[in-house]
């Protein structure tokens, strides 16, 4: 019985790794740091996270841990609330319709379509909080954002592949 128990906890555990991994990028990216324009220009470490595993793992990662991720950082952004959620949402739509030409690809064409992704994604958001404010906002920082966002990409997908092939197991 206590075997059994174990083991459950043990999967429903390494269900939850991706998005307990993804959560906890995001808590220290929002470290503050006392560098030019680190308030306003930071990574979406959450849509990279959310481009990750929906590509690698869609069956750990759906809807409702894109949704619970997009929630945490609205939480914790100072962002209008809903849209770090629409960005994910949009991310969520455009990869999961196109999963099929970025599986089995080298490294750069993943790159590469995670950034043309992720420009919608902020295109999107950066239209959303321009009508929430009823004006359009500066691009500069979101632009930024963007290029930083695609920048860090490599470095966070190592921390994610670290966790899928060390922590997590294929019987999930």
């Amino acid at each position: 019985m206590s075997e059994e128990w174990s083991e459950n906890l043990t999967q429903y555990l390494q269900r939850l790794l991706p998005l307990l991994t993804s959560v906890l990028l995001i808590f220290i990216s929002y470290i503050p740091l006392e560098l030019p324009f680190s308030s306003n220009v930071r990574p979406a470490v959450a849509l990279i996270c959310a481009f990750f595993w929906l590509l690698t793992r869609p069956d750990v990662f759906n809807l409702l841990s894109v949704y619970l991720l997009g929630l945490t950082e609205d939480i914790i952004s100072s962002a209008p609330f809903g849209s770090n959620v629409f960005a994910l949402l949009i991310m969520y739509v455009l990869v999961t319709n196109l999963a099929k030409y970025f599986n089995a690809k080298p490294f750069i064409i993943i790159w590469s379509g995670f950034a043309l992704l992720a420009f919608v994604s902020f295109f999107s958001r950066w239209l959303m909080v321009s009508v929430y404010y009823s004006q359009f906002l500066p691009v500069f920082s979101v632009f930024f954002s963007f290029l930083s966002t695609v920048a860090f990409y490599p470095i966070l997908s190592l921390i994610n592949v670290f966790v899928q092939n060390r922590l997590m197991t294929d019987e999930v």
